[in-house]
């Protein structure tokens, strides 16, 4: 079976695991029942060995570092179709302990929160969320807001800031040092949860020599069983995770595997011993950083909770040159996350079914290629990719995002392409969307640039950027804001509508005509369709025509100009018309000027010369407004 590589990452780790296959020719082989400890066969086994879980349902304790599964040396860890690795019951309760996260909200100029009282367990996992709503001053205190999370009843606004302890609720008590000095918006959670949990886990963060040539593979589940344990709050540093690759790991493939019933499905990050500066920054310590990590054709299957991170704000070291790619997932929050210290990665290929956002890229990551993912089940036109960053962080840079499309809403057309952007469409046969907001490329063959809410619904039309634009005819082209086209091959530009697109703007199209006796012939679009006025119009005119025989025998040039106006319910009249012959080689050549015999249209007729082969061409220029 071939090997299909999928960009850079993807060719580095390959090779890396070329070269491990080789190293480790004669690896021995350990087969775990369900029942035998896997830990402890991971202790014994020797570097590069393989153990594999038989079907069966291996359920455990947590181990070290909060794991069921702790890897910490290069291995194989396969398990089975069939083989679920289970977390047991109750290995995670209800704490008394509360954490404090801080680094959320707007930029704080003061933090002086402490947390006192005894939680009596009877909110059950719940977090407080703290924020100062108002800013005192002429000896007034600062006022602050408190919330209880999943207890509506629980909140109270405008409190002042005693500076002494203050009940919220349950036992639950906390303390400002300062009265006031606090700036509006700033905010802070306290957690009461439980601990974290891993299924397998390669890493504890701060391991001095790297961790590295590990592939978790197989056909077989992880169920970290959430249900039964008491899982942290998202606020918390920690949460829990089917597979966790923390600190110091290179070259480890995460492939084919199903996760379950978890808060996240995989997470990546390094970590950092320094000081956390607010938005990102760290001072001081030292820095371990994973790189390296391949996620291939995993399913996750956690309606309760969310799927991959890569990168964390609360774990700051580097990850760098990651792969997630083709891999499945239902979740009912956020599915993929790229987000912080994360460089040189690729999302590619993955299918999501999400109750919450698709992919978001959440404060600074770069150089990334996020391609070819699709959402699907999802008929409320949700965007497939958001970038973006909470407050006093920096946004992601440098990110090549293209091809990702909502299965519902954002339906493609044969062969057709949606290149970036958000909420676009390319319903039509060969169509294409370059990128912007809200445009749709309908017709066979068509084209929207950019731009916002722009339709290219004719056949092989275009609209070059702008807004609100649309080009409705064969082969014509727009532009600006607010144009529209009705006539064939016309090229249309507006500055704005008055009421609705095409009633303020100017355009222009090539016409023409063979002619071989001395009657009128109509010069028309390459299809012969009329200039159409439309009701309630004024279009004013103006047209240069030339004519040409073969080797130049004959040739003439005309002008004409003049006002047509068509109104509601009734044909085109001609207020002014004038042509005028530039140059005539023959007196019998004309041109003229009026209203077409459907009422409808501005109609040009050159007449030619009998026995006599001329081409004519011309440039009609429009300029029309409706009222």
């Amino acid at each position: 079976m071939g090997i299909r590589i999928v960009g850079l990452f993807t060719l580095i780790i390959v090779a890396v695991w070329g070269q491990a296959a080789a190293d480790v020719e004669t690896a021995f082989v350990h087969l775990i029942k369900p029942g035998q400890d896997p830990q402890s066969v991971l202790d014994q086994a020797s570097r590069g060995d393989r153990i594999v879980l038989l079907p069966g349902v291996h359920q455990h304790p947590l181990n070290r570092h909060q794991s069921i599964l702790y890897v910490d040396k290069s291995i194989d860890i396969e398990l089975m179709a069939g083989a679920v690795l289970k977390l047991a019951d109750n290995q995670t309760t209800l704490l008394t302990d509360p954490e404090i996260t801080i680094d959320h909200g707007a930029p704080k100029l003061l933090h002086d929160l402490s947390v006192g009282g005894t939680y009596d367990l009877g909110l059950g996992r719940t977090a407080f969320n703290i924020n100062i709503d108002g800013e005192g001053g002429d000896e007034k205190p600062d006022t602050f807001r408190w919330s209880a999370q999943h207890h509506p009843e629980l909140t109270r606004g405008n409190v002042p800031i005693s500076g002494d302890w203050q009940t919220l609720s349950n036992g639950v008590q906390i303390k400002f040092e300062s009265t006031t000095g606090h700036n509006k918006s700033s905010f802070w959670v306290i957690s009461y949860d439980g601990r974290e949990s891993y299924g397998i886990r390669v890493g504890h963060g701060v391991q001095e020599d790297y961790i590295e040539n590990v592939r978790i593979y197989g056909k077989g589940t992880i169920d970290l069983n959430q249900t039964n344990n008491v899982q942290p709050t998202e606020w918390v540093k920690d949460i829990s995770a089917c597979v966790l690759i923390h600190g110091r790991v290179r070259n480890v493939l995460v492939e084919d595997i199903t996760m379950r019933n978890v808060m996240r499905s995989v997470m990546v990050y390094g970590y950092h011993t320094g000081k956390f500066l607010r938005g990102g920054g760290t001072e001081g310590g030292e820095s371990f950083d994973a790189e390296n990590i391949s996620i291939f054709y995993t399913r996750t299957l956690n309606p309760g909770g969310k799927a991959f991170l890569l990168g964390h704000p609360s774990h700051r070291g580097r990850l760098s040159k990651v792969s997630c790619n083709f891999n499945y997932m239902e979740t009912n929050a956020t599915a993929l996350e790229p987000n912080f210290n994360l460089d040189q990665y690729e999302v590619i290929g993955n299918v999501i079914k999400s109750d919450g956002l698709a992919i978001h890229c959440w404060r600074k990551s770069t150089n990334g290629l996020i391609k070819d993912n699709v959402r699907i089940d999802d008929d409320r036109r949700r965007d497939i990719v958001i970038v973006n960053s909470p407050s006093a962080w920096e946004d992601p840079e440098n990110l090549v995002i293209r091809d990702n499309r909502n299965h519902l809403s954002d339906p493609i057309g044969y062969f057709a392409n949606v290149s970036g952007g958000r909420d676009n469409q390319a319903l039509g046969r060969y169509a294409t969307v370059g990128g912007g907001y809200q445009n749709q490329a309908n017709g066979d063959e068509s084209t929207v640039s950019g731009g916002v809410r722009n339709i290219a619904s004719g056949e092989q039309a275009t609209v070059t950027g702008g807004s609100s634009n649309e080009a409705a005819a064969f082969a014509s082209r727009v532009h600006g804001v607010g144009a529209k086209s009705l006539r064939t091959t016309e090229d249309v530009l507006a500055s704005g509508s008055f009421a609705e697109p095409g009633d303020a703007q100017s355009s222009h199209l090539v016409v023409k005509c063979l002619t071989a006796d001395g009657q009128y012939t109509a010069l028309g679009p390459f299809d012969g369709t009329p200039i159409t006025v439309r009701e309630d119009t004024s279009v004013a005119y103006r047209a240069l025509v030339v004519a040409r025989g073969k080797k130049g025998e004959t040739q003439a040039a005309f002008r004409a100009e003049g006002l047509a106006h068509r109104e509601s319910g009734e044909v085109v009249t001609l207020l002014q018309n004038e042509v005028t012959a530039i140059h005539k080689s023959d007196p019998a050549l004309d041109l003229r000027v009026f209203p077409g015999p459907d009422g409808t249209s501005l109609r040009l007729d050159a007449k030619g010369l009998a026995r006599t082969q001329l081409r004519w061409v011309g440039r009609v220029e429009l300029v029309e407004v409706a009222f």
